[in-house]
Protein backbone atom coordinates (compact mmCIF):
# COMPACT_ATOMS: atom_id res chain seq x y z
CA UNK A 1 0.00 0.00 0.00
CA UNK A 2 2.74 2.13 0.99
CA UNK A 3 4.27 1.74 -2.41
CA UNK A 4 0.87 2.58 -4.30
CA UNK A 5 0.79 5.83 -1.92
CA UNK A 6 4.79 6.80 -3.20
CA UNK A 7 3.97 6.32 -6.67
CA UNK A 8 0.73 8.48 -6.32
CA UNK A 9 3.17 10.99 -4.91
CA UNK A 10 5.21 11.00 -7.45
CA UNK A 11 3.11 10.99 -10.23
CA UNK A 12 1.67 14.15 -8.70
CA UNK A 13 4.41 15.93 -7.65
CA UNK A 14 6.06 15.10 -11.34
CA UNK A 15 2.46 16.45 -12.55
CA UNK A 16 2.76 19.91 -10.46
CA UNK A 17 6.55 20.28 -11.85
CA UNK A 18 5.62 20.33 -15.21
CA UNK A 19 2.50 22.57 -14.47
CA UNK A 20 4.89 25.26 -13.08
CA UNK A 21 7.74 25.20 -15.70
CA UNK A 22 4.77 25.13 -18.39
CA UNK A 23 3.16 28.37 -16.58
CA UNK A 24 6.76 29.78 -16.19
CA UNK A 25 7.20 29.64 -20.10
CA UNK A 26 4.55 30.95 -21.33
CA UNK A 27 4.57 33.98 -18.82
CA UNK A 28 8.07 34.68 -20.64
CA UNK A 29 6.86 33.76 -23.90
CA UNK A 30 4.11 36.86 -23.09
CA UNK A 31 6.42 39.15 -21.57
CA UNK A 32 8.73 38.63 -24.76
CA UNK A 33 6.44 39.87 -26.94
CA UNK A 34 6.08 43.31 -25.09
CA UNK A 35 10.12 43.89 -24.77
CA UNK A 36 10.21 44.38 -28.50
CA UNK A 37 8.69 47.57 -27.93
CA UNK A 38 11.26 50.59 -27.88
CA UNK A 39 10.26 53.01 -25.49
CA UNK A 40 10.78 56.46 -27.48
CA UNK A 41 9.99 59.62 -25.99
CA UNK A 42 6.80 61.29 -28.28
CA UNK A 43 7.00 64.67 -29.09
CA UNK A 44 5.70 68.10 -30.76
CA UNK A 45 5.32 71.46 -30.54
CA UNK A 46 2.88 74.07 -31.32
CA UNK A 47 3.05 78.12 -31.92
CA UNK A 48 0.71 79.92 -29.46
CA UNK A 49 1.86 84.22 -30.03
CA UNK A 50 4.60 85.76 -32.32
CA UNK A 51 5.11 89.08 -32.46
CA UNK A 52 7.46 91.97 -33.36
CA UNK A 53 9.33 93.17 -29.69
CA UNK A 54 7.91 96.90 -28.90
CA UNK A 55 11.02 97.18 -27.13
CA UNK A 56 13.49 96.13 -29.88
CA UNK A 57 11.90 96.65 -33.24
CA UNK A 58 14.40 94.48 -34.73
CA UNK A 59 13.16 91.60 -33.10
CA UNK A 60 10.45 89.38 -33.92
CA UNK A 61 9.46 86.73 -31.33
CA UNK A 62 7.74 83.10 -31.21
CA UNK A 63 6.29 81.77 -28.12
CA UNK A 64 5.29 78.64 -28.26
CA UNK A 65 4.52 75.12 -25.94
CA UNK A 66 6.39 71.82 -26.12
CA UNK A 67 4.93 68.57 -25.16
CA UNK A 68 6.48 65.03 -24.78
CA UNK A 69 3.44 62.57 -24.34
CA UNK A 70 6.23 59.85 -23.64
CA UNK A 71 7.38 57.60 -20.82
CA UNK A 72 11.29 58.91 -21.23
CA UNK A 73 12.76 61.91 -21.76
CA UNK A 74 13.19 63.40 -25.29
CA UNK A 75 17.41 65.28 -25.02
CA UNK A 76 18.39 67.41 -27.76
CA UNK A 77 15.18 69.03 -28.59
CA UNK A 78 15.29 71.26 -31.58
CA UNK A 79 12.40 73.39 -32.54
CA UNK A 80 11.73 75.37 -36.57
CA UNK A 81 9.48 78.52 -36.24
CA UNK A 82 8.95 80.19 -39.60
CA UNK A 83 6.95 83.34 -40.79
CA UNK A 84 4.85 83.11 -43.63
CA UNK A 85 3.46 85.43 -46.10
CA UNK A 86 -0.38 85.59 -46.43
CA UNK A 87 -0.62 82.56 -49.33
CA UNK A 88 1.43 80.72 -46.89
CA UNK A 89 3.84 79.82 -49.84
CA UNK A 90 6.61 81.77 -48.91
CA UNK A 91 8.98 81.89 -45.76
CA UNK A 92 9.32 85.56 -44.55
CA UNK A 93 11.31 84.52 -41.42
CA UNK A 94 12.56 81.20 -40.27
CA UNK A 95 14.44 80.25 -37.08
CA UNK A 96 15.56 77.07 -35.00
CA UNK A 97 15.56 77.03 -31.39
CA UNK A 98 18.23 74.66 -29.67
CA UNK A 99 15.35 73.80 -26.63
CA UNK A 100 17.50 71.28 -25.14
CA UNK A 101 16.10 67.99 -22.52
CA UNK A 102 12.13 67.67 -21.67
CA UNK A 103 11.24 65.74 -19.49
CA UNK A 104 8.55 62.40 -19.79
CA UNK A 105 4.90 63.32 -19.35
CA UNK A 106 5.36 67.04 -19.54
CA UNK A 107 5.13 70.16 -21.16
CA UNK A 108 7.20 73.70 -21.19
CA UNK A 109 6.54 76.88 -22.69
CA UNK A 110 9.92 77.83 -25.19
CA UNK A 111 10.69 81.30 -26.97
CA UNK A 112 12.91 82.26 -30.11
CA UNK A 113 14.12 85.85 -31.15
CA UNK A 114 15.08 86.42 -34.72
CA UNK A 115 15.40 89.46 -36.95
CA UNK A 116 11.78 91.21 -37.53
CA UNK A 117 11.69 91.47 -41.39
CA UNK A 118 7.81 91.97 -41.37
CA UNK A 119 6.06 94.85 -42.60
CA UNK A 120 2.89 96.20 -40.23
CA UNK A 121 0.82 96.37 -42.89
CA UNK A 122 0.91 92.71 -44.70
CA UNK A 123 -0.69 89.55 -43.22
CA UNK A 124 1.24 86.56 -42.00
CA UNK A 125 0.70 83.08 -40.65
CA UNK A 126 3.38 81.56 -38.01
CA UNK A 127 4.26 78.03 -37.15
CA UNK A 128 6.63 76.10 -34.78
CA UNK A 129 7.32 72.67 -34.98
CA UNK A 130 9.62 69.82 -33.50
CA UNK A 131 12.41 69.18 -36.34
CA UNK A 132 14.73 66.79 -34.88
CA UNK A 133 15.62 65.47 -30.81
CA UNK A 134 17.75 62.52 -29.84
CA UNK A 135 16.15 58.99 -29.90
CA UNK A 136 12.40 60.37 -29.95
CA UNK A 137 9.40 60.26 -32.07
CA UNK A 138 8.34 63.42 -33.54
CA UNK A 139 4.96 63.74 -33.66
CA UNK A 140 3.42 65.34 -36.50
CA UNK A 141 5.65 62.51 -38.48
CA UNK A 142 2.66 59.98 -38.34
CA UNK A 143 0.40 61.78 -40.43
CA UNK A 144 0.81 62.06 -43.67
CA UNK A 145 -0.95 65.38 -44.36
CA UNK A 146 0.91 67.08 -42.29
CA UNK A 147 4.73 65.81 -43.56
CA UNK A 148 4.09 67.88 -46.45
CA UNK A 149 3.18 70.98 -44.79
CA UNK A 150 6.12 71.15 -42.47
CA UNK A 151 9.09 69.69 -44.74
Amino acid sequence: MKDKERGEKIIIGTLLVLLIVSIGFNINLYSSRFKTVEEKALVEAQIYDWFANEDDPTELVFDYSIYNYGDIEAKNIEVRCSLYDEDGTRVIANVLDNYGNLASKSYEFGEVVTDDVTNSFDYYSALCYVESCDDCEILYKRIPELIVDYE
